[in-house]
C-alpha cells in the first residue's frame, strides 16, 4: 500500500470519530454501491439493445421488413428504461431537509434495485430467444418483451416511494 493510500485510510478512520461523519460515510458507501448496480443494469439493457439492432440489420439485409418497426419500438423502450434506471435518484437529502434519508431506506433502495437486476436478467433471456430464431420471429415473444418492459417501468415508477 502506497503512502497516499495509508494517509487516506488514516484520515477516513479519524473522520469517523467526528459525530455524523461515520453515518455519512456509511450512507455514501451504500449510495455508491447502488449507483454501480444501476450502471450494471443499464449496461445489460444496452447489450439487449445491441442484440436487437444486430437482428434488425440481419433481417433487413434479407429483404424482409416485417417486425422492424416492432423491434425498433422495443429497442427505443429499452433505451428509455436504461436511462431511467441509470439516472434514478441516489437518495440524497439536504442537511436541513425535513425528511432525512436513513441507512435503512438506502438499504431498501439497494435491495429494490437488485430485484430490478433480476428482472432484467429475465428480459435478457427473452431477447436471446427472439434473436435465436432469425428466420421466423415469434410475435408472441415480442409482445412478451413489451409487457416485461412495461412491468419493469411500472416497478421503477414506484421506486421513489421507498425514499
Amino acid at each position: 500500500m502506497g503512502t497516499k493510500e495509508k494517509v487516506a485510510k488514516i484520515l477516513t478512520k479519524t473522520a469517523r470519530v467526528l459525530p455524523g461523519i461515520g453515518s455519512y460515510q456509511d450512507k455514501e458507501s451504500v449510495r455508491e454501491s447502488d449507483k454501480r448496480l444501476r450502471d450494471r443494469i443499464s449496461t445489460e439493457l444496452a447489450h439487449g439493445m445491441e442484440t436487437l439492432e444486430r437482428l434488425k440489420t440481419e433481417i433487413s439485409r434479407k429483404g424482409s421488413l416485417s417486425f422492424l418497426k416492432e423491434l425498433d419500438d422495443i429497442s427505443t423502450h429499452m433505451d428509455k428504461l436504461s436511462r431511467t434506471i441509470r439516472y434514478a435518484s441516489r437518495g440524497y437529502a439536504g442537511v436541513f431537509a425535513q425528511n432525512q434519508v436513513d441507512e435503512k431506506a438506502l438499504s431498501d433502495l439497494f435491495e429494490f434495485d437488485l430485484s430490478i437486476k433480476d428482472d432484467i436478467g429475465g428480459l435478457g433471456s427473452l431477447v436471446s430467444k427472439i434473436s435465436g430464431n432469425k428466420a421466423d420471429i415469434d410475435p408472441t415473444l415480442l409482445e412478451e418483451v413489451r409487457e416485461f418492459l412495461l412491468k419493469i417501468e411500472k416497478k421503477m415508477s414506484n421506486r421513489e416511494n421507498l425514499l
